[in-house]
């Protein structure tokens, strides 16, 4: 029997799994509200990076220090709209979790939330794999990241841990890469085909619950208003295949086309809610899937994180969450 989510809790326990250690650990991810994302977004800033996606398929967000030495490269879930007050709060948290040796916050990167156009949706359709996306920001990604980065995370949720399994794999430079740290990526465990129509339609249920029993109020609002600029309209054969590729395997073979890129103790941190519908992440699937990355890997630090009660929206209106990943993949 399913257990029901815990919407509201503020400290959510965790199994992590390792291939250095044979038994789990066990943890908390602590979803208590940042008190200084409120004076981080107040400062932010966001450059439009222009790319043959368009305009605002990425965007360099800083926080009042101009281009951070260290660079976040976010990935976000399908059809995100970063200019919402929403995002900034996620984006706020993700710069605070990591800071240089003076103190300042990242800066953060994000990534296209859809493929935006037919031929680049085309090719991620026919191949199974989110590479021909990361291959198409990958000129303007290499630019920033080679002029402005000395250090480089990666992180993405849902759409955003699809297309974020190939970041490391497309750059001109993987050695800067730090850590990596993806959530929840749809259809990891096995292709969901048909049924990720079933899926998407329990999780949106399973999101309106999460706003309305966030423990962080200012995320709590920011996620009813629903605030930002207009984005360009997606077509909706775009958005069609988009969906049908995140409904079949591919994830687990673009990561590791990045992981044979990494530097040998770099941090991959897989993060897998319990109930999702997206995925079975039952503790026997994510443990054997941390095994064989290990095994095939061995000079990598690769971890799963099974978080219990929780569903694939265990992240709306929580910054805190985004923050608690990469803290807990830099451990």
């Amino acid at each position: 029997m399913r257990r029901s989510p815990n919407y509201a809790a503020e400290r959510i326990p965790c199994t992590i799994f390792s291939g250095n250690n044979r038994e789990p650990t066990y943890g908390v991810i602590d979803r208590t509200p940042s008190s200084e994302q409120a004076k981080l977004v107040e400062n932010i800033r966001q450059h439009p990076i222009p790319s043959s996606l368009g305009n605002t398929a990425m965007t360099l967000v800083e926080f009042g220090n101009g281009p951070s030495g260290i660079t976040i490269v976010y990935g976000t879930g399908f059809m995100g709209n970063p200019t919402t007050t929403a995002a900034r709060l996620e984006m706020a948290r993700i710069a605070e979790a990591w800071r240089d040796e003076e103190g300042n916050p990242a800066s953060v990167l994000t990534l296209p939330t859809s493929s935006m156009e037919k031929s680049v949706a085309r090719k991620i359709l026919e191949t199974g794999s989110f590479s021909p996306l990361a291959e198409e920001i990958a000129p303007e990604l290499n630019e920033h990241l080679t002029h402005y980065a000395d250090r480089v995370g990666v992180v993405g949720h849902s759409f955003g841990s699809r297309l974020a399994a190939n970041i490391p794999s497309v750059l001109d430079n993987p050695d800067k890469t730090e850590f990596v740290a993806a959530d929840d990526a749809p259809s990891w465990q096995k292709p969901l085909g048909i049924f990720i129509a079933v899926a998407q339609l329990i999780e949106t249920t399973y999101l309106s619950q999460y706003i309305k029993h966030s423990p962080d109020s200012e995320a709590q609002k920011a996620w009813r208003e629903n605030d930002g600029e207009k984005m360009p309209a997606v077509p909706l054969l775009v958005q069609l295949r988009d969906v049908i590729a995140m409904s079949r395997g591919g994830f687990v073979e673009d990561l590791e086309n990045s992981l044979k890129k990494l530097q040998p103790g770099t941090p991959v941190t897989l993060f897998a809610p319990k109930l999702s519908r997206m995925n079975d992440n039952s503790r026997k699937n994510i443990r054997k899937l941390i095994a064989t990355l290990s095994q095939e890997f061995p000079g990598l630090d690769i971890r799963g994180v099974l978080v219990e009660d929780s569903t694939h929206n265990v992240s709306v209106a929580n910054p805190a969450y985004f923050g608690q990943m990469i803290e807990l993949s830099r451990r």
